[in-house]
């Protein structure tokens, strides 16, 4: 992939400094120390725990700026166990002007993408929880049909086989032009990438293009942290940070 500089339309630099909040769900994330976030991404945001997951939204994106999860190889038997059940629907936790809809997505042309999957939910409520708009960018149909399913059936290949991985997903945004979708303006991300830590082993993470060519490169957690001003894992090593694993790719 030929990389360009990222600046989101929120103000995102490097420079700006990162932000840790007081997280109410610590045992989603590596240590417990939730993601840290660029200072200038921190605008109306909302944290909310689900049964399997946790988000953090935007007001201004209207949608997710990361969404965590500690999959276990147990969670992955256990969504292997059940059928698919929940509905798109607003997500209660978060202020009602800084929801989006499902509507916002029809004839938009573009997929309710889920960054935590569906399929690693282990319970039919769990699953349910999943389909949160809190949880869900606009993302092209040959993207989530295509790699990106791969991508995530590949995530749980690895938790099932290592017993345990951290995830985090979110979106990346392109510069101030940032298309919209809807009534309430939902952001359309440039990218979506997916952080993964294999305990004793180290990190690394996809990055995919949310276009019909749905290119998908493997990238360090230094590297994501300077596309999108999130580092998902603040609690590892500066030298595990700065060289990616080798991850299944599509």
């Amino acid at each position: 992939m030929q990389w360009i500089r990222l600046v989101a339309a929120l103000g995102l630099l490097a420079a700006s400094g990162s932000v840790f909040a007081s997280t109410a769900c610590p045992n989603f994330f590596v240590g417990g120390d939730e993601p840290a976030i660029a200072a200038s991404l921190t605008t109306r945001t909302t944290e909310v725990c689900h049964t399997e997951y946790v988000i953090l939204d935007s007001g201004v994106t209207k949608g997710p700026l990361y969404s965590a999860q500690h999959l276990t190889a147990a969670q992955v038997a256990g969504a292997e166990a059940i059928s698919r059940y929940g509905s798109f629907h607003q997500e209660k936790g978060i202020p009602y002007a800084d929801r989006s809809q499902s509507s916002d997505y029809t004839n938009s042309g573009y997929d309710r993408g889920h960054m935590t999957p569906a399929g690693d939910e282990s319970t039919l409520d769990s699953e349910y929880e999943s389909f949160s708009m809190g949880n869900i960018v606009p993302q092209v149909h040959t993207l989530n049909a295509g790699n990106w399913a791969r991508i995530e059936a590949d995530v749980r290949d690895l938790a099932t086989q290592l017993g345990e991985v951290y995830v985090v997903t979110g979106p990346a945004f392109a510069d101030s032009h940032v298309p919209t979708i809807g009534t309430h303006q939902v952001w359309v991300p440039e990218y979506t990438w997916k952080a993964v830590y294999e305990p004793g082993i180290g990190a690394g993470a996809y990055v995919c293009t949310n276009d019909t060519k749905q290119t998908c490169t493997v990238v360090s957690i230094d590297d994501i942290t300077a596309l999108t001003g999130v580092d998902p894992f603040p609690m590892l090593s500066g030298s595990i940070k700065a060289n990616a694993i080798s991850l299944p790719t599509p």
